[in-house]
C-alpha cells in the first residue's frame, strides 16, 4: 500500500510539472481494439494465433506454506489470442502507450502497473507533449516498464515474433534503446539502426500508419511461441558437466541477502558457486543459465534468465515477505523447471492476512535450517 501511494504521489507532482511543459490535450477514455476496428474500417487486424492457451500451473514446494495462498493463487493461466493491428494515423507516447484517432488509449497494447486500465495515468494526466511527424510506417516495441531487464525479454522481445510476417512492410520500430541489454538483442534481431525510432519518456510521434502488436503473452508470461522464439538466439551449447550457481544481488539496492555471508558456507557446501549476471552480457547469462542445472536467487530481474534453462532445472526462488510476487514461479511453470519459494523471515501479519504488501524495496533475511530444508526439495 505504501509503495502505491508514493507511486500515485509521484504521478500527480509529474503531471503537475507537464502542465507547465506542454499543451497537447491528453487522452480522454480507453478502447479495446476490437471495437475500435469495428468502427473504423480503414483499420485492419491480424490475428496470428487462434483461441486461447491454458496452463496449469505444477504445485511446487512453498515455504512456510502460510505463502501459498498468496504465490499460488492463479492455478490456471490463459493466453489471450495475440494479434497485429494496422491503425492509420494514430500516436505513440512515451513508454509505447498507443493513443488513436478519437483520442483513446488502446487498452490490448498496453499496461499500467497497479492500476486498472480504465484508470490509465494518463487518463489524469493535464498535458502531453506536442506529436512530431513521422511519415511511414511505425512499428511499436516499447511497452511499459521495457528499460528494466524482465519486462524487455519477455514482453518487448516477443512483439518481434509477432511482426515476423510484417517486417518488409515496416519502415521503423519505436524500441527503448537506453541500455546496453537492449542494443544487444536489436543487433541480433537484425534491426538496422537506421530504422529505430528510440522511445523515450516524453517522446510523442503521431505515424501515417502505426503497426501495433499485442502482447505475446501476458505482461511479464510470454506464450510458449514467445519463449521459443526468446531461445531460439541462444547460442549453442558446450558440453558440461552443468553447474550449481547462486545469484548474488550484494551490489544491488533492494531485495539483497542481508544474512548473505552467512548462508554462502551452506551454499559452497552443497557446490554453489556466485554469480552475478548484473555484470555479464546477454549472451553470457544465456550461456550461465543454460548450462546450470540448479539455481538459487532473491527474487529479482536477473531470474529473467530462467527462460534460457533446461527442462527439469532445480530453481529456489528466495523472497520477501513484504513482496510475494508468482511471476517466476508461472515462468517456471511455463519452461518446465522445478521451481521451490522460500520466504525470508519476518512478515507473519502480512502472511496471515494472505496480502502482498508489494514493498519491492525490501531486503531478505534467511533462515539457514529452513534453506537447507528448501535445499534438499530442489
Amino acid at each position: 500500500m505504501l509503495f502505491r501511494t508514493l507511486s500515485e504521489g509521484r504521478m500527480r507532482l509529474k503531471a503537475l510539472g507537464n502542465a507547465f511543459l506542454f499543451d497537447h490535450a491528453p487522452p480522454d477514455f480507453v478502447i479495446e481494439i476490437s471495437q475500435y476496428v469495428s468502427q473504423h474500417r480503414n483499420a485492419l487486424l491480424f490475428t496470428t494465433l487462434s483461441g486461447t492457451f491454458d496452463l496449469k500451473v505444477p504445485d511446487s514446494p512453498i515455504i512456510p506454506e502460510s505463502a501459498r495462498g498468496v504465490l499460488a493463487k492463479d492455478e490456471h493461466i490463459t493466453f489471450p489470442q495475440t494479434f497485429v493491428a494496422s491503425i492509420p494515423n494514430a500516436r505513440v507516447l512515451g513508454d509505447g502507450t498507443v493513443i488513436v484517432g478519437d483520442n483513446a488509449i488502446l487498452s490490448n497494447t498496453t499496461t499500467d502497473f497497479h492500476r486498472k486500465m480504465e484508470h490509465h495515468h494518463l487518463l489524469y494526466s493535464l498535458k502531453l507533449p506536442k506529436p512530431e511527424a513521422y511519415n511511414g510506417r511505425l512499428a511499436v516495441i516499447a511497452s511499459p516498464g521495457s528499460d528494466n531487464y524482465f519486462h524487455w525479454t519477455l514482453d518487448s522481445i516477443p512483439r518481434f515474433h509477432l511482426l515476423e510476417h510484417f517486417s518488409n512492410h515496416i519502415d521503423g520500430y519505436y524500441v527503448n534503446t537506453r541500455h546496453s541489454f537492449q542494443r544487444e538483442w536489436l543487433e541480433w534481431i537484425g534491426i538496422p539502426r537506421n530504422r529505430i525510432i528510440p522511445a523515450s519518456e516524453n517522446r510523442h510521434i503521431i505515424a501515417s500508419e502505426l503497426i501495433v502488436p499485442s502482447f505475446a503473452g501476458l505482461p511479464g508470461l510470454p506464450t510458449a511461441q514467445g519463449i521459443d522464439f526468446i531461445r531460439s538466439f541462444m547460442p549453442p551449447a558446450a558440453p558440461s558437466e552443468g553447474r550449481r550457481i547462486y545469484v548474488s544481488r550484494a551490489d544491488a539496492r533492494r531485495r539483497r541477502i542481508v544474512n548473505e555471508e552467512q548462508i554462502l558456507p551452506l551454499l559452497r557446501a552443497h557446490r554453489f558457486e556466485v554469480v552475478k549476471p548484473g555484470t555479464m552480457t546477454v549472451c553470457e547469462q544465456m550461456r550461465v543459465f543454460a548450462d546450470a542445472t540448479a539455481v538459487i536467487s532473491p527474487h529479482g530481474a536477473e531470474l529473467t534468465n530462467l527462460v534460457y534453462c533446461r527442462p527439469g532445472t532445480g530453481v529456489l526462488e528466495i523472497l520477501s515477505p513484504y513482496y510475494l510476487n508468482p511471476c517466476f514461479r508461472l515462468l517456471s511453470g511455463m519452461t518446465g523447471l522445478r521451481h521451490t519459494a522460500l520466504v525470508g523471515d519476518g512478515g507473519a501479519s502480512v502472511l496471515k492476512r494472505q496480502l502482498d504488501a508489494h514493498h519491492v524495496w525490501s531486503n531478505i533475511k534467511v533462515d539457514l535450517p529452513k534453506l537447507e530444508h528448501a535445499l534438499s526439495l530442489m
